[in-house]
């Protein structure tokens, strides 16, 4: 019995997931992404627990994923549960056991994101422009304001 749970929990099936580069540190390729990926699918497809059964994995994500890329900012954007400005997307995979292993591949597109919906990154760039534009003379107008005050103590 141990050695067939044993062997559920270490032969998970080919799983592929896309996460955006704000859930993952590129650098530590240990570290498990966070949060939950913007597309998940499960292949239902045992490949060998060996790198050429990586890679077979990996492959098979590709071909599956490719199919959304044409909606994939609206499905990304409704999934990832938050905002993201200039963000790549990046293909993860699980083959045999429970953690992400990122492929390194990418569709090379930048993923904007609002209040779950999709936007064009140029305007969400005008966007947080102005807002720091007001925020900064809001900051302005307090700090003068505060001076005025100790002046007139």
């Amino acid at each position: 019995m141990a050695d067939l749970q044993r062997n559920s929990i270490t032969n998970v099936p080919c799983t592929c997931a896309i996460f955006l580069t704000g859930q993952f540190n590129r650098f530590n390729r240990t570290e498990q992404p966070k949060g939950n990926p913007g597309i998940q699918l499960e292949l239902m497809q045992h490949f060998p627990c060996t790198t050429s059964g990586n890679k077979q994995c990996s492959n098979k994500c590709l071909d599956a994923i490719v199919k959304h890329l044409p909606n994939s900012q609206n499905v990304i954007c409704a999934t990832i549960d938050r905002d993201c400005f200039r963000e790549r997307a990046y293909l993860f995979y699980q083959n045999c056991t429970p953690r992400w292993v990122n492929s390194n591949i990418s569709a090379g597109k930048e993923f904007c994101c609002q209040n779950d919906e999709p936007m064009r990154c140029n305007l969400m760039a005008e966007l947080i422009r102005q807002s720091l534009r007001e925020t900064t003379a809001t900051n302005t107008t307090d700090t003068s304001s505060e001076q005025d005050i100790s002046v007139e103590r």
